[in-house]
């Protein structure tokens, strides 16, 4: 019996009408197996492909997943930053009221700093710097400033360094310019006092000489011989010669007579008096004000003297002092 399996199949390959008849002989067994195999390896291919597509679909939906942690962290981190925002902008918000009053405050004190500056920068009549006073004229004031207090010392320093601070309090600012404002008030009211008061010193040199040829004290008498108490300074000079208020005053006396020749008093602030003798020309009269260095007469030797010079002296509450202590300028060698 012949095996079927054996059977030989013919494949009969026609190319043309006028072209050889290729014939193919195959085995049946082959015939079956040959679809087999395709389709066990279109099977496999499928399988293969599917595991692949799964593969990738995992890698996928891990690689979403790690994408949709990241994206949910930058969200939430925007999130914060939003809220930071807000939270920033509510708080400007709240400050912007307080901007607003500092920027008031800052252009009231711009106003007031002009203010300080017209009113002080460029004002001679200020004290310098460290002013201490005036040397030999420290005496009491009068009675309308005798109880003036002097405010509270408020330096640029003190200014700078708040307006150098991170938030510089400009209403305390403020208020530090009206205390210095006061106080630069209070020491040019002081340097004007002071200035009254040595301006009415008798501290000027009364004429053009400078030459003393008798000293205040006692001495030996040019007409008597004996000793005498001498209650002034003579300056010699030539007949003519101007003679000037020693300081600011009221002519008190004029006259003329036989001792003092003609002579003139003026009364000074404090108690004080200078006297001028042996004058050639009075040219002030009682009741008239005088000005530190204005001329009030001319030199000569009228009355009990020896030649032309003037007799210059100076009384304290009616007793003679020395002239030269209040003198700004001395005897010159």
């Amino acid at each position: 019996m012949r095996d079927r399996s054996s059977t030989r199949w013919s494949l009969i390959v026609m190319r043309g009408p006028d072209k050889r008849v290729r014939q193919f002989r195959m085995r049946r067994r082959f015939i079956v197996a040959a679809p087999a195999a395709l389709l066990l390896l279109f099977a496999a291919c499928l399988t293969l492909l599917q595991a692949h597509a799964s593969w990738q679909l995992a890698a996928l939906q891990r690689e979403l997943a790690e994408q949709t942690v990241r994206h949910q962290e930058a969200i939430a981190a925007k999130d914060g930053q939003i809220r930071a925002l807000e939270a920033e902008v509510r708080e400007l918000s709240d400050q912007q009221g307080e901007l607003e009053a500092r920027l008031r405050d800052l252009h009231d004190l711009e106003r007031r700093l002009e203010d300080f500056f017209e009113r002080y920068g460029g004002d001679g009549d200020a004290p310098p710097v460290g002013a201490t006073g005036l040397s030999g004229a420290d005496t009491a004031g009068d009675a309308d400033t005798a109880d003036v207090r002097a405010p509270p010392e408020v330096t640029a320093a003190d200014m700078i360094r708040m307006l150098n601070a991170d938030e510089p309090d400009f209403r305390t600012i403020s208020g530090m310019i009206d205390d210095l404002d006061r106080s630069m008030a209070y020491k040019i009211e002081e340097a004007r006092r002071r200035k009254l008061e040595a301006d009415a010193l008798p501290s000027v040199w009364p004429t053009r000489s400078r030459r003393v040829t008798s000293t205040w004290g006692y001495r030996r008498d040019p007409y008597t011989g004996k000793t005498a108490f001498h209650a002034g300074i003579d300056i010699a000079g030539r007949k003519g010669d101007p003679v000037y208020a020693a300081g600011d005053g009221m002519v008190e006396d004029t006259g003329s007579d036989a001792s003092r020749g003609r002579y003139i008093v003026i009364k000074h602030r404090n108690g004080l008096r200078s006297l001028y003798y042996h004058l050639s020309a009075v040219e002030v009269e009682p009741g008239d004000a005088v000005m530190r260095g204005g001329r009030i007469g001319a030199l000569g030797s009228s009355g009990r003297s020896t030649g032309p010079h003037l007799h210059f002296g100076v009384e304290a509450d009616g007793e003679s002092v020395n002239p030269l202590n209040y003198l700004e300028l001395v005897k010159e060698d």
